[in-house]
């Protein structure tokens, strides 16, 4: 039987992991007014539940203080998805925009456990890498699970007047779909991405719906192996990158050809040219991108190096796809 939310109530949505995507996703589905946006906030807890929360953005417009669920900040930020369940609300949507850490303990399913309403809740990543929804599915095997690519610019904003916030720049954007689960309602499952996709595009934000999402999933770790791990090693953004030497960009062609091949080789779809247009994509950013995984590496923080770089290498080596500058 489908749980389902009152008719006359506005359906509830948990923001789980207020960093620099999840702060942005949140107010776009905030700015929406289309759900109630309940948010877990470990780190910066009391900020946000006492003052609200601020977007910097050249695409939404700066907002000094959103306050989530309507207003009724105090009771809906959370410290943690136990608290949120605790609450008594039913979710129908929990966006995950922690870390994909795979080793983590307690795993993301762990963690999202008490806040899953069987029938209701639809999990959607919005996270790096490839491989995190399978153990989402061996936890929760009757959940919907939504998969994004992310293609937007975020990073946290230090506390100001007690405020803490989110900066949106460059671009904003998700694609996404379902990933579909094994015996599911494909036509249930295609609605409730409809209606999550419906309410980003409420609140202004770009999504580009797509069948085969893993394969898009697989595009961005062909963008992230490179850059993600050339701006953490040398720790500066991508337009010094290639000012350093004339062998940089040839280097980030061989190590996106890499990934590529072992894309291919898994028999997803990489059209012709996509290496070429993830090039241009950075290179016309004049003032040069940093990456998430530079941020971490600066913050001393855990870094999201097995979704992005550990898979890619052990699917080479059990398809035989060499991949010896990846290695390095």
């Amino acid at each position: 039987m489908t749980t389902s939310t009152s008719s006359t109530e506005r359906e509830n949505v948990l923001l789980f992991g207020l960093g620099g995507i999840g702060g942005i996703y949140a107010c776009i589905l905030h700015l929406s007014g289309k759900c109630d946006v309940s948010v877990v906030a470990r780190s910066n807890y009391n900020a946000v539940s006492e003052k609200g929360f601020r977007l910097v953005s050249p695409k939404f417009g700066d907002h000094p203080s959103i306050k989530f669920a309507g207003g009724q900040c105090r009771f809906c930020v959370y410290r943690d998805c136990e608290e949120a369940a605790r609450s008594g609300k039913k979710f129908s949507y929990v966006l995950c925009a922690n870390k994909a850490l795979l080793d983590a303990v307690p795993s993301l399913s762990d963690n999202l456990r008490p806040v899953i309403t069987p029938g209701l809740t639809s999990v959607v990543l919005l996270q790096n890498g490839v491989g995190a929804e399978a153990p989402l599915h061996a936890s929760f095997p009757d959940t919907t699970i939504i998969s994004a690519v992310v293609w937007t610019g975020g990073k946290t904003l230090p506390e100001e007047n007690g405020v803490a916030g989110v900066e949106q720049f460059n671009r904003e954007g998700l694609t996404i779909g379902v990933d579909y689960r094994e015996g599911g309602d494909r036509a249930e499952e295609d609605a409730k991405l409809e209606k999550l996709v419906g309410w980003l595009a409420a609140g202004k934000g770009d999504c580009n719906v797509v069948k085969d999402i893993q394969s898009e999933r697989w595009i961005k770790v062909i963008w992230n192996c490179c850059w993600n791990s050339l701006t953490t090693v040398t720790r500066i953004k991508t337009n010094r990158i290639f000012e350093s030497s004339d062998e940089a960009l040839p280097l980030c062609y061989t190590l996106m050809r890499e990934v590529e091949a072992v894309a291919k080789a898994k028999g997803l779809n990489i059209p012709e040219g996509t290496v070429e247009r993830l090039i241009k994509e950075c290179t016309d950013v004049k003032t040069g991108l940093p990456s998430s995984m530079m941020f971490d590496n600066f913050a001393g923080r855990p870094m999201e190096t097995e979704v992005i770089l550990g898979t890619p290498v052990k699917e080479g080596k059990r398809l035989g796809v060499p991949v010896p500058t990846l290695l390095t």
